[in-house]
């Protein structure tokens, strides 16, 4: 639903470039002139504000449903899929869900979601990328640059990874094929293998033509990293980064699918393609 965060601004972009009409929308009005989505419409809306919302639906026949991870995240996206309903377009609710498996308070508030999209009356289709590549390694640039090390709190659990590019390419393929192409189906988009961090290491080393290492570190110890180091909060540190990293430790993000290929027609990209791929952003000061 927002078009400036890591998923909705590539979709936006994407769809635009290709010449596919677009709506973007977020709550703010500068962020939304940073895109590069030729011919796209820009309207600002706030899924904090369920009026704003109702306008914005006029016209659409798909929309993209996609609320940050935070404590605000199922009332959001309700919010649109109430939108959606009450529009009177019928148009098709994509979702953007999680692809790992949480028993926590956010997988609660996504099956909370997935209940109101599948009680709405309107098509629907779920993509739920595994966890992808950019948010689980680029927060280390700088601890690469300046140790060659690579951290988490994971142990020898296995991840399946999967880049952003396919994420988007997902996204893409359903927003532009007919509704009944993907009505009703769950897309789980993964790489095409699951890796432990040190094999993360391994990839990175090779691309990067450096040794980089894989620290683990004690749960307690990499939490109170993220608030000393990384900028986080106690209100907002255990739903955006731990309960993720306690998912992966407990093995829920092992599956990999070919729900990608099946999708697209491509192939998923693998982990050392993805560093090879963004070698410069770590090797670039």
């Amino acid at each position: 639903m927002a078009s400036t965060g890591m998923f909705g601004r590539p979709v936006v972009e994407g769809l635009a470039k290709r010449g596919v009409p677009v709506r973007a929308t977020g709550r703010s009005e500068k962020a939304l002139a940073t895109l590069d989505a030729p011919g796209a419409e820009f309207v600002r809306a706030d899924m904090d504000d369920p009026l704003s919302l109702i306008e914005l639906m006029k016209g659409v026949d798909k929309v993209l449903v996609n609320a940050p991870m935070d404590h605000l995240k199922e009332i959001r996206e309700r919010n649109v899929i109430e939108a959606m309903i009450s529009s009177g377009n019928g148009a098709q609710i994509v979702l953007l869900t999680g692809g790992v498996e949480h028993d926590d308070a956010l997988g609660q508030a996504g099956l909370a979601t997935e209940k109101a999209m599948r009680a709405s009356g309107l098509p629907w289709t779920v993509i739920g990328p595994q966890t992808v590549m950019e948010s689980n390694f680029k927060p280390f640039r700088e601890l690469i640059q300046v140790e060659n090390m690579l951290i988490s709190c994971v142990g020898d659990a296995k991840v399946g990874f999967v880049a952003l590019s396919d994420v988007i390419d997902s996204f893409i393929t359903v927003l532009t094929s007919s509704v009944e192409a993907h009505v009703g189906r769950e897309y789980l988009i993964t790489g095409p293998k699951a890796v432990t961090f040190t094999e993360v290491a391994a990839a990175a080393s090779e691309a990067l033509d450096r040794s980089i290492v894989y620290q683990d570190m004690p749960r307690d110890e990499f939490r109170r990293l993220m608030l000393t180091e990384a900028g986080f909060t106690e209100s907002n540190v255990d739903i955006e980064v731990m309960c993720h990293l306690d998912a992966f430790r407990a093995g829920q993000a092992t599956r990999v699918t070919h729900d990608f290929v099946s999708l697209t027609g491509k192939k998923p990209t693998t982990l050392s393609q993805w560093w090879i791929q963004n070698a410069s952003f770590f090797l670039e000061t």
